[in-house]
């Protein structure tokens, strides 16, 4: 008697999960889209709150930025805003209050396409704020002495009061001109302690109270002055703080008795070359070759801190405008054989070869020195 051998079973084949490739920029991407997105959302919401306060009665300012300019030419910027409401009753220096005066300037809500009418000795300009309410403007074919000139801008659309900045034309006769970067070069941000101590010395301090680094002052003002017979020097202050801060860094500027110059600040928000802002190199790259075509025959010294991209740009700098550059000073802004101070120590190295002095230390006392020493200041 024959049987059927039992049936095998058979199994069926294991379905193999395919497993896409991790591809981080694609992630990256995706983010920077969504979050470039969401920063347009918002500025449209603000578009529309300015429209409803304006309707609401709520007046207009606008805030000027210096500028600079030759003896044929002048540029300078300002931002169109709706005025922030008064404050009532006696100001108390609270934690509070502190934290509130720290964020008011970033809270501020911008005019897009007003109008503004720009006065600049017999000329007269009108010109329209961008979508966040900045308002640029140039004047070609002017004659200028070297000093300091008023400008008036007058919102005309909507009216508001008119407000005076400044312009300010260097001497043709000067033999340097003074770059200076702002955080932890001439006023310490925090940042070599940590997240934590940068955020507490933004939110948390009292503007009025921050003081400059350690001879700071004196070192601008002896370059400015010059040895004896030299002509004023101008100063510009080049930093990627945004544009929000103007107020604070001019009052700084003034209070602690810095050369008076234009500061070159950023927009923070969506843009072309960067997500929140334009990238420090890019900003700071393009304001130094400007600067070094508007004033041709000056030669520059630079100084910065070595906890961004200072020494590696000025290097740059240096590489393309051979001979433009009397020195280069940069201060210490973390410990010793940190990555930035090794790239600040390798950006060294690079001007050496080219022949750039070159300083690294860690306060304004070597800086001074070596300015003295190579007849850059008059000593003291």
């Amino acid at each position: 008697m024959s049987t059927d051998p039992s049936p095998v079973p058979v199994t069926p084949p294991r379905s193999t999960p395919v497993r896409m490739p991790f591809r981080p920029r694609q992630v990256v991407g995706g983010l920077r889209a969504g979050l470039h997105s969401l920063l347009l959302a918002f500025e449209a919401a603000e578009r529309k709150l300015a429209w409803l306060l304006l309707r609401l009665g709520r007046p207009v300012r606008i805030h000027p930025f210096s500028g600079y300019g030759t003896g044929d030419w002048a540029q300078l910027g300002g931002r169109v805003l709706v005025e922030a409401p008064a404050r009532t009753g006696a100001a108390r220096a609270s934690r509070w209050a502190v934290l509130r005066a720290n964020l008011l300037p970033f809270l501020s809500v911008e005019v897009p396409g007003a109008r503004v009418r720009v006065t600049f000795e017999e000329h007269e300009l009108v010109v329209r704020a961008d979508h966040e309410g900045y308002v640029q403007v140039r004047f070609e074919g002017v004659r200028l002495t070297p000093g300091r000139h008023r400008v008036t801008l007058t919102p005309v659309q909507p009216t508001g009061a008119p407000a005076y900045g400044t312009v300010h034309v260097p001497d043709p006769a000067a033999d340097l001109a003074v770059v200076s970067d702002v955080d932890d070069t001439i006023v310490d941000s925090g940042i070599a302690h940590g997240l934590a101590a940068t955020l507490r010395t933004m939110l948390l301090l009292e503007q009025s109270t921050r003081v400059p680094l350690t001879g700071a002052p004196e070192l601008y003002r002896a370059l400015a002055q010059g040895p004896p017979g030299t002509v004023e020097r101008p100063f510009f202050y080049l930093s990627t703080s945004p544009w929000n801060l103007v107020g604070f860094l001019q009052g700084f500027l003034v209070r602690h008795r810095f050369p008076d110059g234009p500061l070159v600040l950023t927009d923070w928000g969506p843009g072309a070359d960067g997500l929140l802002r334009v990238s420090t190199r890019t900003h700071k790259l393009s304001s130094l070759r400007q600067l070094a075509q508007a004033l041709p025959h000056s030669r520059f010294v630079l100084i910065g801190d070595s906890g961004q991209q200072d020494p590696a740009i000025y290097a740059d700098f240096c590489a393309e405008h051979p001979g433009r550059v009397a020195a280069v000073y940069i201060r210490r802004a973390g410990a010793a054989g940190t990555v930035s101070d090794e790239r600040a120590e390798q950006a060294g190295r690079l001007l050496a070869e080219a022949g750039v002095p070159y300083v690294l230390a860690d306060d304004t006392d070597a800086m001074l020195r070596h300015a003295v020493e190579h007849g850059l200041v008059a000593r003291p």
